[in-house]
């Protein structure tokens, strides 16, 4: 069976996190995915070709429409997919939804990654498409209850309309492991110090502008914290010099785009995650697959707790002084046990080893 991913970026953000969590497994289930890129590398280039994917290059949407429809159709006339699964922000780009509809696909997916839109353009786009994604979806998807009201409407959901397909990882990846964590430490001269992290790309959802001013009181009452930023984007360069103005310079790695996020996260005491908006966001998962507890906003939906006596929820708009005191609590308190993990993971349907299948069925349905 062969199935098209549009979607994905060339930064390995969270779409890009579910549909490489679920191609590795179903890759060895009789199921194919092929990719459509806008962009000069798609995130996971490597392994996707490692995998059998194709990738094909489109113009981008935004500069050149006309170019972007004429081979997406040509892609669609050629290969004849089984279905397009369509990962969306938001409504502002529904063109791969009606181009895969008048190529008479048969399954075409729509599929809500997120709860909110940054942005009055995107925003007015969004509210503007929203209802026309009925004329040209067969399928309505979305990673959390939160996100599949946002996009498809609250009635979509009542109705029975929307299929929740868990954001679910390879628990055993992201497991805590004390050899990681003392080799990496001591690499980054890091051994000894209280350890703040966050995983996320820098664009403005991910708030790293308030993150940084809450890691601000963190050190005026810990001097010896120190935060760890993995991920890249747009932004980097203003939280840099955000950092440098400050004076947080030595207490501050930015560590890039890594492979090996789950040593990172064993390096971890707490992770901070104060997004502005999420919809069910992998890397707070991979955190608690991890042990760790973690210091959230509270825009992020509840169903990401999966072990809720380790996730803590603060006010978005909270004094920084009040996330710096949240963080601070949680020094020194003990990771949970890998089988307990497993078993909650298991439990609330985001163990990738168990949902690989229902998504299977949904394009075999």
């Amino acid at each position: 069976m062969k199935i098209l991913q549009v979607g994905l970026g060339n930064n390995p953000g969270g779409v890009e996190a579910f549909v490489m969590n679920y191609y590795r497994e179903l890759s060895g289930m009789g199921i194919s995915f092929d990719f459509i890129c806008m962009y000069e590398k798609i995130a996971y280039e490597e392994e996707i070709k490692r995998l059998g994917g194709r990738i094909y290059y489109v113009p981008n949407v935004k500069k050149d429409y006309f170019g972007y429809v004429k081979q997406l159709r040509r892609v669609l006339e050629q290969e004849k997919y089984d279905a397009v699964h369509v990962n969306m922000l938001s409504a502002a780009n529904i063109v791969p939804l009606r181009v895969a509809k008048e190529a008479g696909v048969r399954k075409i997916i729509a599929h809500s990654h997120n709860a909110s839109a940054p942005g009055m353009v995107r925003k007015l786009m969004d509210r503007w498409n929203r209802p026309k994604i009925n004329r040209y979806a067969t399928a309505k998807l979305a990673c959390g209850e939160a996100a599949g009201r946002w996009l498809f409407g609250d009635a979509a959901f009542e109705n029975g309309e929307i299929t929740l397909i868990s954001n679910a990882i390879d628990v055993g990846k992201y497991s805590f492991s004390l050899e990681k964590r003392e080799k990496l430490r001591r690499e980054l001269g890091l051994s000894g110090r209280f350890v703040i992290g966050h995983v996320g790309r820098f664009d403005l959802q991910k708030n790293h502008d308030g993150l940084i001013d809450i890691f601000d009181e963190i050190v005026k009452r810990e001097p010896q914290a120190v935060l760890c930023l993995v991920g890249d984007g747009s932004l980097r360069p203003q939280i840099q010099k955000k950092v440098r103005e400050k004076g947080l310079g030595k207490d501050v790695v930015f560590a890039g785009v890594r492979p090996d996020v789950e040593a990172f996260l064993s390096i971890f005491d707490v992770f901070l995650f104060p997004s502005l908006f999420e919809g069910l966001p992998f890397t707070l998962l991979e955190a608690q697959a991890n042990g760790l507890p973690c210091v959230v906003s509270d825009a992020i939906t509840r169903e990401a707790a999966v072990m809720k006596e380790k996730v803590r929820f603060l006010p978005l708009f909270a004094p920084s002084g009040k996330w710096a005191e949240a963080v601070l609590e949680e020094k020194g308190k003990e990771r949970t046990g890998s089988d307990v993990i497993r078993k909650r993971f298991g439990d609330a349907r985001f163990d990738i080893k168990q949902e690989a299948g229902r998504l299977k069925a949904l394009y075999e349905a």
